[in-house]
This record gives structure tokens, C-alpha cells and sequence, in this order.
């Protein structure tokens, strides 16, 4: 006698409790840089005062001679919603249902945590890609949003831009050296030694290519050979910092921390979630809803490359 198995199919183990979800981002990585404003709802200036007065020689007379002059740049809010919904009895029919409260009426999320946790992580890489890419004339639903610091600061009239070297990692160290050269001709932004807080934002790939460039050419430098120490533009104190909303392009901005901002009604309000089971539509139901948009103060004190 023997088994005949041939009707059965090929047996695969699945175990309804063990759910996995790819990790992301616990933070929103550029936000930690930035000026936070909040209770903003719709739109918020950012307020500047600029007092300039003339050198005399000291004698007996008195000449009025300079100005204080007020002005303003206005964070404009996007407001933004997401919103889901979930049919436990889907899950019945498949190995899903090992995971199901006994009983056929379904109030709670069954794989809650990891489905919020997992949530929460695409609604942070969403924002840090909007915190730079963002345009309000953009077909992408996500982008639009609200207008990032790119279209912001390619708008303005700034400190410098540094162009005529195409990007590549062959010619990185170049790049980065014209970048660092204009903002060092920036008088009233450069001031040498540890007094600055001018930070280097692009790409990973672009801050790879940079290090690996470094490797390459063997120049003595730690932050190339040692991924847990900061990298800065050799030969300067201007850290290179990784922003993941840049991926996919070449830009790279020199900009103080200090002239960055971000505007929003609460802080970390995305992540409160309402999350209820409707009785009218028999399905579990969920809600977010948060405010964000972006500023610089002082567009004259930034540098960019634009990878061209």
C-alpha cells in the first residue's frame, strides 16, 4: 500500500500571526532641521526685521544715517487627508482567517498595529518627498500638496548657483568644491571655524558618490571610510546631509538650518488617527488629517546646483 497525494497541492506553510510590513521611516528626516511653526491653518508669515546703520566718525553733531526695514515671507499650509477602509470578512477565506476574533461581526482591525505602523511610515516618506519636491501645479497627488523648498528656492532670487559641471561621481569633488566656493564668497553667511550651521542637502546617491569619490582618489578623509562619522566638503566645516525627498535628482542646496521652516497646526498631527468600525457600512473605517507647507527666510543666503 501507498499514498497517493497527487490530488493535494503542494503544501506551504502559512502562520496568520507572523505579519511583516517594510520599514521606512520612523521620523520625517529633513524636519529635524528646520524652524517648526505651529497652530497655522491655512497660511503664517515669518517675520523679519534688518536694522542697517552707517559708520561715523564721532563728533559733536548728530547725522541719522541707515534704516530698520520689516519684512515678511508667508508659509502657505497644504491641508491633507487620507483616508481607508476595511472589510474584516475578506480575510475568511484565506489563511488570514487564523487571525480573526472568533464570531461573524468583525469591529477592530485584525492586523492593527502593522498596518498603522506601516501607515504612518509612507505617510512620513510622502511628506519628506513633498518637503522638497512639492508644487501645487503638479499632477502628482502627492506633490501637490504643498509647494517644497525646491520650487521655493528656484524661484527666489538667492546667493548664488553653481552650474557648468554636469553631475557624475568623477566629477563630484568638483562640484562640491564650486558650491563650497560661493558660499564662502557669501560674506555675511560663511564666517569660518565651528560659528556656522550651513548644512549640504542631496540625495543619498549624490552623498555616495561624493564619498565613494574620496575612497577612490584616497584622500584622507574619515567621514569617507567611516559611515558613522558626518561628511563634510574636504577642506570646509559644511557637513553633507542626506535628504531622502531629494532622491532621483542632483540637487544639492547650501543653506543655513536656521533659514529652513516648516508650518503646521499641531506638531506630529498625522499620526493621530481615527480608526472606528461604521455600522452603516458594516467596514472598519479610518481618518487622518494634518496641515504642513515649507519657507526659507532669507532666499539671498542660499546656494544650489541643479546637477548642470
Amino acid at each position: 500500500m501507498a499514498y497517493d497525494v497527487s490530488a493535494l497541492p503542494a503544501y506551504t506553510k502559512q502562520d496568520a500571526t507572523k505579519i511583516i510590513y517594510e520599514k521606512i521611516f520612523d521620523a520625517i528626516p529633513t524636519v529635524k532641521y528646520c524652524n517648526i511653526q505651529t497652530g497655522v491653518k491655512t497660511a503664517e508669515t515669518i517675520n523679519i526685521i534688518s536694522s542697517d546703520f552707517e559708520l561715523q566718525t564721532a563728533d559733536c553733531a548728530f547725522n541719522a544715517s541707515g534704516s530698520t526695514t520689516l519684512s515678511q515671507r508667508v508659509i502657505t499650509i497644504g491641508k491633507t487627508k487620507i483616508n481607508g477602509e476595511w472589510c474584516e470578512d475578506d480575510l475568511e477565506t484565506k489563511f488570514t482567517s487564523e487571525a480573526l476574533k472568533k464570531g461573524s461581526t468583525y469591529t477592530s482591525l485584525t492586523f492593527n498595529t502593522q498596518i498603522i505602523d506601516n501607515t504612518l511610515a509612507k505617510v512620513r516618506q510622502k511628506i519628506e518627498r513633498t518637503i522638497w519636491l512639492g508644487n501645487t501645479a503638479s499632477g502628482d497627488q502627492t506633490l501637490k500638496q504643498f509647494d517644497g523648498f525646491v520650487k521655493i528656492i528656484n524661484a527666489a532670487t538667492i546667493g548664488g548657483t553653481y552650474s557648468g559641471t554636469s553631475w557624475s561621481e568623477a566629477n563630484s569633488r568638483t562640484v562640491m568644491k564650486g558650491i563650497a566656493a560661493l558660499v564662502v564668497g557669501l560674506a555675511d553667511v560663511y564666517q569660518g571655524g565651528d560659528n556656522t550651521d550651513i548644512k549640504i542637502f542631496c540625495s543619498p546617491a549624490v552623498a555616495q558618490a561624493y564619498r565613494w569619490k574620496l575612497v577612490n582618489d584616497n584622500v584622507g578623509f574619515a567621514g569617507a571610510y567611516d559611515l558613522e562619522k558626518k561628511v563634510y566638503i574636504e577642506g570646509t566645516n559644511m557637513e553633507i546631509v542626506e535628504a531622502p525627498g531629494l532622491a532621483g535628482t542632483n540637487y544639492i542646496y547650501a543653506m543655513e538650518t536656521s533659514n529652513m521652516y516648516v508650518g503646521t497646526d499641531m506638531e506630529n498631527e498625522y499620526e493621530k488617527l481615527k480608526i472606528w468600525f461604521s455600522d452603516d457600512a458594516q467596514k472598519i473605517r479610518m481618518v487622518g488629517k494634518w496641515k504642513f507647507g515649507c519657507q526659507v527666510a532669507f532666499p539671498l543666503r542660499i546656494v544650489k546646483y541643479l546637477g548642470v
